[in-house]
């Protein structure tokens, strides 16, 4: 075997020693980033439709995205449930069309004093009630402590009515119309549905187009990309966006990543979405309402894939039970998905959760749209969300390895004098054996021995310099299903027939 060198030439006659250090290449680790795809107020000094990041602290996000913005909240939920990763913005103006708008009336003085509690997004907003106080007097107290929360949603008194309590959405947008407001009625409250009226967020429309924002994103990764657009135009850009023939997924650009959003509707509404859709890109978490809005829940979702799908062996593991901290169920508990439904989600693309005893809102599993292949037949490949993590792992394991081992070497079908820096189809073939390997030892991969046997490694037959490989991946899978056939004895018999003892 010939040695060989990068920078130490072969003709050198002075006298003695002379050493290049090179490295050897380390596996591959992986260091995901979550990106929040959210909109900005005109306070926020980031520019709109480029990324930035990453960002350390709530503080820095209000400066960057404005107070009270949607990227406010979602930095704020995504840091509690990723504590450690990455956390970059992709800040959007607000689209051309309408703000939400709701109303809160008061019928009559009140009457009584106490506590008043209204919760918008989830969050108490409480005044002090007086028995001496008009209707007009508590509905301005109540503008007055909701713009104090910095909340997504402004408070003013009506011009016409002064016992009316005005909320706009300070975005444009049908985001907006996910913000829920209503009277707390777990605890005393001096405000009650008999004398109050809350008219529910509605007439939000827009949104932003995030095509030309995504291609800002450059050839930096992201593998996981929250955000709370599900109209059909936003999922398209996604879609093209990630697409595995021209877009991040494509083997020229090899960025990949992963959209993460959620869908308020009704069971019906939310099957009609993921049947409508077919793609192994996007997770969409469903629920019927809840108080927090949906931007919250896919920020809060993704950075949990963010979190546990970053790095073997716990992106082996199924997100289901992971508790998606800050986030509420509906208030209404006939809206809890029950088994029925979430079987009927699953089926259709869509994702789902439970809620545990203490209300916490728990992943019970997350799916891609993805249903079928191209040809219209049904296909559970990339069903799981898991899945898609395990591609994007496997394959850049498999692209360090390569880059490691042959990054700059000659090409030969055979090398009898083991050259050094000539490699062949059939050490390349050992390097993608040994890498797979150290999958199956990562919990990533299975069945070493028949990838062994199925792997092919052969030049181009066309191109001298091309070598081609087919690689058969056996990734991990995660066990979802236990079933057991329980059968009853009165008294159990040997298998003679005689009566156990």
């Amino acid at each position: 075997m010939s040695v060989g060198f990068n920078t130490i030439p072969g003709n050198v006659l002075v006298p003695l020693f002379y050493a290049e250090i090179n490295s050897g290449g380390t596996p591959y680790v992986n260091f995901p980033r979550l990106l929040l795809v959210g909109q900005k107020t005109s306070a926020g000094t980031a520019t709109a439709g480029m990324p930035i990041g990453p960002v350390q602290s709530e503080a820095e996000v209000i400066a960057l995205a404005g107070a009270g913005s949607m990227l406010q909240t979602m930095y704020r939920i995504g840091r509690r449930n990723a504590p450690f990763q990455p956390i970059w913005l992709l800040p959007l103006a607000d689209p051309a069309g309408a703000a939400a708008a709701g109303k809160i009336s008061l019928a009559a003085n009140p009457g009584v004093t106490g506590a008043g509690i209204v919760r918008i997004m989830g969050r108490r907003v409480v005044i002090q009630v007086n028995a001496a106080d008009t209707k007009a007097t508590v509905a301005a107290a109540l503008v007055a402590a909701i713009n104090a929360m910095g909340l997504p949603v402004t408070a003013a008194v009506n011009g016409t009515n002064t016992y009316e309590c005005d909320l706009t959405a300070r975005h444009v947008g049908t985001a907006g119309n996910t913000i829920d407001v209503k009277l707390v009625a777990d605890e005393a409250n001096a405000l009650v549905p008999s004398n109050v009226t809350i008219t529910a967020m509605a007439g939000g429309s827009g949104s932003p187009d995030l095509a030309p924002a995504l291609a800002n994103l450059g050839d930096d990764e992201y593998d996981w990309i929250a955000g709370p657009y599900v109209d059909t135009t936003s999922l398209d850009a996604v879609r093209d966006f990630l697409d595995g023939s021209s877009g991040r997924w494509s083997p020229t650009k090899q960025l990949y990543g992963h959209y993460v959003t959620a869908n308020f509707g009704t069971l019906s509404a939310n099957v009609t979405l993921g049947n409508g859709r077919n793609d192994p890109h996007v997770s969409i978490m469903a629920s019927q309402a809840s108080p927090t809005p949906a931007w919250e829940w896919a920020a809060a979702l993704a950075a949990q894939a963010c979190a546990h799908l970053g790095n073997a062996p716990e992106l082996s593991r199924p997100l289901q039970t992971l508790v998606l901290d800050g986030v509420l169920p509906p208030d209404d508990r006939s809206k809890w998905w029950d088994i029925d439904d979430r079987q009927a989600l699953y089926a259709d693309g869509m994702s789902g959760y439970k809620v545990t005893v203490d209300g916490s809102v728990m992943i019970d599993r997350v799916t891609t749209t993805y249903q079928q292949t191209n040809a219209g037949a049904p296909d559970g490949t990339f069903r799981d969300v898991e899945t898609m993590a395990q591609l994007m792992y496997v394959t850049r394991y498999f692209r360090s390895a390569i880059l490691n081992r042959h990054a700059r070497q000659a090409l030969a079908d055979d090398n009898p004098f083991n050259v050094s820096n000539v490699a062949t189809p059939k050490s390349i073939k050992a390097t993608l054996i040994h890498a797979y390997n150290d999958l199956v030892a990562l919990g990533v991969a299975e069945k070493p021995d028949l990838f062994a046997e199925y792997v092919v490694v052969e030049r181009d037959a066309l191109d001298a310099n091309r070598v081609n490989a087919a690689l058969p991946i056996d990734v991990v899978n995660q066990l979802r299903v236990f079933a057991a056939n329980i059968t009853a004895f009165l008294q159990y018999r040997t298998p003679s027939g005689a009566v156990a003892v």
